[in-house]
Order: structure tokens, then C-alpha cells, then sequence
């Protein structure tokens, strides 16, 4: 039975870093189920073995974008967290953040604009980890006890600046505004002084 699971988990694997090479290298457009077999090594229909459908193996590609930038920002805090103060700390994270975008477009349209029917997931499948949530919350709590912020303003106050920073790429990767990089950051700093002032 444990080898049997092993062996799903392992297929499943397959699969799932075959979509994240082809998301990274060729973007969304590329893709789809055949190019993800091919990738692995497989058949289309092998997928179908171990996904429900495609939206749960998109799904799955998802969880294992937002695991890497959750790792990415808690390495980062784990260098800084002593070094600076809890704006700086701040600051320095969400650069980080949009870092990680700037240099993954691929990823940042696949997370926020790929379209992905959650009703065809079964239940167990849809935990997300909370990618930056847990780490804001860490570090709003260290302004709180530092007086930087209210108790009460902790979670509005990260929800703001997690919202205002995904607008702020949104607005970079359309090319509507025509924000450059440097603007970028810098006003993802001014909000930052805002909501945490």
C-alpha cells in the first residue's frame, strides 16, 4: 500500500515538474496536456491516471509555484530578520516578492490570469499554502509589539499591501501605466510607509 502511494506520488511528480519546466521556459500558452506528457515521458492519457482533469494537474503546477516563493521569502527573512528593522523587514520582503515575479513572468500570469475551474478539485487537493500571508502576519506582529501598528490593523493592513503590490505588478505586466522597474519598487515603498506609518 505505502509503495503504492509512493508510486502515484511519484508519477504525479513527474508530471507536475514537466508543467513547471514548459510554465517557466515556454509560459501558459505551451501549456497543455500532450506537451506536459511529452515532457515526462509519457502518454497524454497517462496524465488521466493520476489527475481527475487537467484543471487539478494545473492546479497542482500552482501549489508548486507558490511553494517555491514561499521558500524564496522565508530564506530571504531568515538573512534580514535581525539585520533590519520590522519596516525595512518589510520592505525588503515584498521586493523580494515582486523579484521573484520581475524575473518569472511566466509564473505571475499563470498564478493570477490562468483560468482554473476549483469545482472540478476534489476538496483535498485545494489546500494552498498562504505564500507570503503567514510571514506578513509574522512580521506585523513584530510592528504591532513595536508600537508601528494597532493590534486590530494587522490583517487589513497586510491584505492592503499584498493587494497593492499585485496591482502594482498587474499594472507593470500589462504596459498600461508604463511604470518602470525603479517606479515599481519605489511605489511599493510609499505604500508600504503608508499603510505601516
Amino acid at each position: 500500500m505505502v509503495d503504492k502511494n509512493m508510486q502515484e506520488k511519484r508519477m504525479k511528480n513527474y508530471f507536475i515538474e514537466a508543467g513547471y519546466s514548459i510554465l517557466i521556459k515556454q509560459g501558459t500558452e505551451q501549456l497543455t496536456v500532450r506537451n506536459i506528457a511529452q515532457k515526462a515521458g509519457y502518454s497524454y492519457a497517462t496524465i488521466y491516471n493520476y489527475f481527475n482533469n487537467f484543471d487539478e494537474l494545473m492546479w497542482a503546477i500552482g501549489v508548486k509555484v507558490l511553494d517555491i516563493l514561499a521558500d524564496t521569502l522565508n530564506e530571504h527573512y531568515e538573512q534580514i530578520k535581525t539585520k533590519l528593522d520590522n519596516r525595512k523587514v518589510l520592505k525588503s520582503v515584498y521586493k523580494k516578492y515582486i523579484d521573484y515575479f520581475l524575473e518569472n513572468e511566466n509564473l505571475y500570469h499563470f498564478i493570477f490570469f490562468k483560468n482554473i475551474n476549483v469545482e472540478d478539485i476534489e476538496q483535498g487537493n485545494k489546500t494552498q499554502p498562504p505564500v507570503l500571508y503567514k510571514l506578513q502576519q509574522k512580521i506585523m506582529e513584530k510592528c504591532f509589539k513595536k508600537g508601528v501598528i494597532k493590534k486590530a490593523d494587522i490583517v487589513i493592513a497586510g491584505d492592503l499591501l499584498t493587494n497593492s503590490i499585485n496591482g502594482l505588478l498587474s499594472l507593470y505586466f500589462s504596459g498600461k501605466e508604463n511604470i518602470s522597474k525603479k517606479e515599481l519598487y519605489l511605489k511599493a515603498e510609499k505604500y508600504i510607509d503608508y499603510i505601516i506609518s
